[in-house]
């Protein structure tokens, strides 16, 4: 497993605020790092029955992640959308989800190692749907970013900072909404305002980062194309300095652009990373998309290789309940049954033609 320290370090351009790092201890002259981005972590509610073990008395989501997690080694860091709340009871799936925290701290366990909250669905359960998400990833020492108890949290641990080698990232996240259920009175959901955003990039730039993340939940969703406000607020976010935009919410795989600037690459928009586990099974959305993405610094500035991983949702049944397995498309011949090649087939089919060939596809050495 990866291991590493959240670091607090004062801030010069922004007094008396600590700022978050993820910091792991690797050598000062590193100039490579690694991050593997996937799409949304969903929990309808035969997910939630799936995951209950009855012999442990606990919700067990280790085995739908066994297949991908050898993948997740290959990275330093995998980051990940949380479209749902998290709790110890209440459950419930859509339209407003709220899932077993154990699905989480499985998560981690299987490598994920930063999640964005912010989502559509963030005050699907209110104010104590915010709250308890933030106390059981705190709790399991979970690095999240996109909702926040208050505004000082939102002010001192946003952006969310990785710091190594050579590297210094910033992690902004922001969505369209939340589904029109407001924000509780001193919470925080970040939300796409181009006013905050400019001042998160301008801060993150004064605290002299290498690279820009930004997390962007935002499209439509079951377009396979996306649209012109995501254009748009792309190349908003590359001409302020964010080098590479993820994007979630849309269900669906979208098309990946590199930025350019006459000789130079600004850097790369991923539209859309689809659904990396969800119940949904209708076309294009019965699985989702991995970006890995390598970073090197030369000369002061920063070179990308990329590659992509598909992934499609299995749901058999199984002692009388659905269950769910995230299979890359590397094992998919292996692991699955023969009944079931048309639907992968075809889903694997269909992200090529919709990404292309923008990037090698990635496979375990």
């Amino acid at each position: 497993m990866k291991h590493f320290l959240l670091v607090f370090l004062i801030s010069g351009c922004i007094p008396a605020l600590a700022q978050p790092w993820l910091h792991r201890d690797n050598s000062p002259e590193l100039d490579s790092l690694s991050f593997f981005f996937f799409g949304d972590v969903m929990q309808h509610e035969p997910q939630i029955s799936g995951a209950w073990n009855a012999e442990t008395a606990d919700y067990d989501y280790l085995p739908c992640f066994q297949y991908i997690t050898p993948y997740w080694q290959k990275a330093d860091y995998v980051i990940a959308n949380l479209e749902t709340t998290l709790s110890d009871r209440g459950y419930s799936g859509y339209p407003q989800f709220c899932a077993p925290w154990q699905l989480a701290r499985d998560l981690k366990a299987c490598g994920v190692d930063i999640l964005t909250t912010n989502n559509n669905h963030s005050c699907d359960k209110g104010h104590r749907g915010i709250a308890k998400t933030i106390y059981y990833l705190d709790s399991l020492q979970f690095p999240h970013t996109g909702t926040f108890t208050d505004t000082t949290a939102w002010i001192t641990r946003s952006p969310l900072y990785i710091r190594q080698g050579k590297f210094k990232i910033a992690l902004i996240s922001y969505t369209y909404g939340t589904n029109g259920i407001p924000v509780t009175h001193g919470q925080v959901v970040s939300m796409i305002d181009t006013f905050h955003m400019a001042r998160q990039i301008e801060k993150a730039l004064l605290d002299t980062v290498t690279n820009i993340i930004a997390v962007m939940h935002w499209g439509e969703e079951y377009f396979t194309a996306p649209n012109a406000t995501q254009k748009k607020l792309s190349s908003w976010l590359h001409e302020r300095g964010a080098d590479i935009v993820i994007g979630s919410h849309p269900h669906v795989i979208q098309p990946i652009s590199y930025i350019q600037h006459e000789q130079d690459t600004l850097g790369v928009t991923v539209f859309s990373l689809g659904n990396f586990v969800s119940n949904q099974s209708k076309r294009y959305t019965n699985g989702g998309l991995g970006v890995h993405l390598t970073l090197y610094r030369q000369n002061g500035k920063t070179r990308y290789r990329m590659q992509t991983l598909s992934n499609y949702v299995y749901r058999p049944q199984e002692d009388g309940k659905r269950r769910y397995y995230v299979i890359p498309e590397p094992e998919a011949h292996r692991i699955l049954a023969s009944q079931d090649s048309l639907l992968y087939t075809r889903f694997f089919q269909d992200t090529d033609s919709i990404i292309g060939h923008i990037a090698p596809k990635f496979q375990l050495e």
